[in-house]
């Protein structure tokens, strides 16, 4: 029915948080004869799962277009660019496969390719 002061009323919220690894403004790294982007992660993952998939690239960036000016451009790249590599499984023994505690600032950072 219509409200009437003094009955009261109930508010529901809700806030959700998708885990996503952010490219960070200065992402160029280098280990092992990899090239490597360096990444944040946001939100509240299971970062497990984000091993040995392919990921792609999506987002707004800055670019400078001359003459001190600056625009912005959404990219989205669907193709499998990255890759956040883990161990062979028959490198490991059970206990620590069982064990896994990640490093999310080493262990998350998606590999972009091989340094000839």
């Amino acid at each position: 029915g219509n409200f009437v002061a003094g009955n009261g009323f109930k508010v529901v919220g809700a806030h959700t948080d998708s885990p996503v690894l952010k490219v960070k403004p200065n992402s160029y790294k280098r280990a092992h004869e990899y090239l490597q982007v360096g990444v944040e992660c946001y939100g509240g993952g299971l970062w497990h799962t984000w091993l040995d998939r392919d990921l792609g690239i999506a987002g707004r960036v800055i670019v400078y277009t001359g003459k001190e000016k600056f625009s912005q451009r959404l990219v989205h790249i669907k193709q499998p660019i990255l890759r956040v590599p883990s161990l062979a499984i028959h490198l490991q023994s059970g206990n620590e496969r069982s064990a896994l505690k990640l490093n999310k600032e080493d262990h998350l950072t998606p590999v972009l390719g091989q340094i000839a």
